[in-house]
């Protein structure tokens, strides 16, 4: 552990450095090596210190807000009193030329990460794969293109073709000297990524790290992206409503063409009851709204206030061949259900301080997560490969289905009457409140306890987060930071000072 004297000597010879290739390096590729080398070790904070920023537009609105209402001497005092509740380092003037500089050193920088990263991912590739990505950044320092946006924009995008991406070419104009503020500083994204995914003496970047950067992703979107209506606003007029609605069903559209994904094309389970592989096909999103509708169709004014609740049951859907990132995050850092199981069964508990009306829709929810696991199993089987494992997996789903639905009495000849009984051709219910009553699972009459635990755990493997053969984000962790690449250069040219998203 570095003192707080050595740890500031080495950012201030760091700096010098910086200085002396500020403006001037892109006949020096060697030279920007080593400058990168050096930053190995240093965290988020340390970093800022080295390429100091200007503040973001909140930053100075927070700066201006609070100048005539803080205690002080001088106007100047006041503002910087608050300032240094929230963070230590005052807000200073930098240079907007000499930032750009630095923006561009930055630049060549990253080009040095990105080797790196693509070094550490392919460790275990077949020679002809790496060989393929090395001369990608071998071919652009011959070229002398190395530093520039465009070429490390092609790179990208070849490396994303690459990884199964499921957009073609999404690297555009990757100028970090264009990146500008508004809510964050305009290289606190480079900035994160630079200080979480400079490889550690050439081995895998931890899950922690990436997890950071998940952090930050998520942070920044609902900063400048935000996709649910201000519900705490109690006065809405017709005209403020329409505005608020538009914004985020707009912001909803943006989040989905942004959160394309990632295929992998062999999700690898041991099946729940033995030992057997399970492998499918799913998708990797970033965000969990991606794949999210709202009831019926779009929030809705409800007197003064906005009624908006999601579609759960589209949600939970796709979960059975979906990971989401963020949520997979909560999953690890809370040691908590996947978020689809968590409605099926820890909501219901939340669902009790509520109305009849909440009771209900838990209670239809969990039975139509049934019958559209039962539907893709029933696609899923169709695959030889397949076959086996679902047909596995069916008996156990129409085994609990059999049991809930068995206080509705109905009289089905076999389990494909029963599914037809209980749903009619489009999926949806035909019982009534008060007979669907009947089918709550933590009535022990129903299932008992050792029945839910068991159901519990059968819907989480569904669902893509039980008996997993590799853990995700280790077996995924060069796509991971490609993708997080992505999305964190996305939300920073989305960051506009004279853009206003919320």
């Amino acid at each position: 552990m570095r003192s707080k004297e050595e740890l500031d000597k080495i950012i201030a010879e760091i700096k010098k450095n910086k200085e002396v290739l500020r403006g001037g390096f892109s006949e020096k590729p060697n030279k920007v090596l080593a400058f990168y080398n050096s930053l190995s070790g240093l965290n988020i904070d340390s970093l800022k210190k080295v390429f100091s920023a200007p503040q973001s537009i909140v930053e100075q609105n927070i700066f201006n807000a609070t100048s005539g209402i803080i205690a002080g001497t001088t106007i100047a005092e006041k503002a910087f009193a608050v300032i240094s509740l929230a963070r230590p380092d005052k807000i200073k003037n930098i240079d907007p030329e000499l930032f750009e500089k630095d923006m561009r050193l930055l630049q060549g920088v990253f080009f040095f990460l990105l080797r790196d990263i693509c070094e550490v991912g392919t460790f275990f590739a077949s020679d002809e794969r790496k060989l393929k990505i090395k001369k990608l950044f071998d071919s652009a320092l011959e070229e002398k293109s190395w530093y520039l946006p465009e070429k490390q924009s092609e790179i990208l995008n070849k490396i994303s073709k690459d990884l199964g991406f499921l957009k073609k070419a999404p690297f555009t104009d990757i100028d970090f000297t264009k990146f500008e503020g508004n809510y964050f500083k305009a290289n606190e994204g480079v900035l994160r990524i630079l200080a979480n995914f400079m490889p550690p003496e050439n081995e895998a970047v931890p899950r922690e790290k990436l997890i950071n950067v998940v952090n930050f992703v998520r942070e920044h979107q609902e900063s400048i992206l935000k996709i649910f209506p201000n519900r705490k606003k109690s006065n809405y007029t017709d005209t403020e409503a329409n505005e608020e609605i538009t914004k985020v069903l707009t912001n909803l559209k943006t989040l989905k063409t942004l959160d394309f994904g990632f295929k992998d094309q062999c999700f690898t389970q041991t099946f729940f009851a033995g030992n057997e592989k399970f492998c499918r096909e799913i998708t990797c999103k970033f965000f969990e709204e991606s794949e999210m509708e709202w009831q019926d169709g779009h929030p809705s004014l409800d007197g003064q206030t906005i009624k908006a609740n999601k579609n759960d049951r589209f949600t939970n859907r796709s979960a059975l061949n979906h990971k989401f990132l963020y949520p997979e995050r909560n999953r690890i850092t809370h040691l908590g259900a996947n978020v689809a199981v968590y409605k099926l069964f820890d909501k219901y508990i939340d669902f009790q301080m509520f109305n009849d009306f909440q009771i209900l829709y838990w209670e239809k929810l969990l039975l139509y997560a049934f019958f559209d696991s039962y539907q893709y199993l029933c696609e899923l089987k169709k695959n030889p490969a397949q076959k086996e494992n679902a047909e596995k997996l069916l008996v156990i789903l129409e085994h609990y289905f059999k049991k809930i639905t068995a206080p509705l009495n109905i009289n089905a000849a076999n389990n494909k009457e029963l599914w037809r009984k209980v749903f009619n051709k489009d999926g949806y219910l035909k019982f009534p409140k008060e007979e669907l009553d009947k089918t709550n699972i933590y009535n022990n009459n129903v299932l008992d306890e050792d029945e839910r635990a068991h159901l519990k755990k059968f819907m989480s493997f569904l669902y893509c987060s039980e008996n997993e053969e590799v853990d995700f984000f280790e077996k995924h962790a060069f796509a991971i930071q490609i993708y997080l690449i992505y999305l964190t250069f996305e939300l920073a040219k989305m960051d506009k000072r004279e853009e206003k998203h919320q």
